[in-house]
């Protein structure tokens, strides 16, 4: 059965009057909605096109990227009959599976609302790089405002066989002062959904999550560092893979995060250990941590690097100010230096006022 939104309003008397859907059309205004603020469907989304043209003359309404960089095409129902809608995404999810970095640098470059190169965007939105591979994995998700039994079961029966397609269901209520407000909800959770479609994912067994990134270490001769490093920050910073490496960030009181560190998972040729790039502007705000400091956990050979880390900054003007410091952990020993540095930091921290990320899930 589809699920059924119910909202209401509480009057100033403690009652509760049940508050209607509104008989507007919201499909009509909901593309200019999503493309204004895709948060609404998924704070892990960057719309880099919107109406794109397909090979076989199909229009994409709006095409995004996740944080991973993978391709994520939002389709409305628009009135379409249940095999239309669902033969239409996964028509058009052919098309985008292949999509190559070059193919989607073009789509970003002709989409005016990007307002700047799909690298800057990118960054700016998940405040970590544009990953060298885009498009590894692909889904799909259908929003409507009414969604019937028919596309329930067809669309449910896909996501139960790991196609990568799911349904939002959007509508609008109006309360007793005229303001307006939309209700969401999903057929699959999007965690759940994000999951199956990565489930037959091309990347490699070792490509992927904090445990798949653990054995890919373990593979490679790194596993007790990489290891040392990921129980060590834990409660203090979050966890995000990305490619080889895990992306530690700090969640900020807003509930924002701002990315710290990055560590690989597979052993530097060059210095022999795991390497890592910190970003020590960083850590002296979000850690109330001094460079010299910051230095003094780090190993002997570190480099330091000033202005135009791209990276690093969620503004022009941090990019230009901001310092990043490469290296390597090269033995337990220093990773434990670095990671009780750290922790000596974060207790300065009043408990409620301590801020901490929560690792990804494997």
């Amino acid at each position: 059965m589809p699920q059924q939104i119910r909202m209401w309003e509480i009057a100033p008397d403690n009652t509760l009057a049940e508050m209607t859907a509104s008989g507007i059309n919201l499909e009509e205004r909901l593309e200019n909605w999503l493309e204004s603020d895709i948060s609404m469907l998924d704070d892990n989304l960057l719309v880099i096109g919107r109406q794109v043209r397909t090979p076989f003359s199909g229009i994409i309404d709006l095409l995004c990227l996740d944080n991973a960089g993978d391709t994520v095409i939002v389709e409305l129902k628009k009135g379409k009959t249940p095999r239309e809608v669902t033969a239409q995404v996964l028509d058009y999810a052919s098309w985008v599976k292949d999509l190559s970095l070059d193919r989607i640098r073009d789509i970003a470059d002709g989409y005016s609302k990007l307002g700047s190169s799909l690298e800057d965007a990118f960054a700016s939105r998940f405040d970590r790089p544009l990953p060298d591979t885009l498009n590894v994995n692909h889904r799909s998700l259908i929003v409507a405002e009414q969604m019937d039994d028919s596309t329930e079961r067809i669309v449910r029966y896909l996501s139960d066989m790991n196609v990568p397609v799911n349904i939002a269901t959007v509508q609008h209520f109006k309360d007793s002062s005229g303001r307006e407000m939309l209700a969401r909800v999903f057929l699959v959770e999007p965690e759940e959904a994000q999951a199956r479609a990565r489930s037959a994912s091309k990347r490699t067994s070792g490509y992927g999550t904090v445990n798949q990134l653990q054995a890919l270490a373990d593979e490679s001769g790194a596993g007790k560092l990489y290891r040392r490093v990921r129980d060590g920050v834990r409660g203090i910073l979050g966890a995000s893979p990305y490619g080889s490496v895990v992306g530690y960030y700090r969640r900020l009181d807003d509930g924002g995060t701002r990315t710290v560190m990055f560590v690989s998972a597979i052993p530097s040729v060059e210095t022999g250990g795991i390497a890592f790039t910190v970003h020590a502007t960083r850590f002296g705000k979000y850690l109330d941590m001094s460079l010299e400091d910051l230095k003094s956990m780090l190993p002997e050979k570190t480099s330091e690097k000033t202005g135009g880390i791209r990276w690093v900054g969620s503004s022009e003007e941090e990019k230009a100010d901001a310092i990043a410091m490469s290296g390597a952990f090269r033995t337990v020993e220093e990773v434990d230096k670095f990671i009780a540095g750290l922790r000596a930091a974060a207790s300065k921290e009043p408990a409620a006022e301590r801020r901490t990320g929560t690792a990804v899930s494997a």
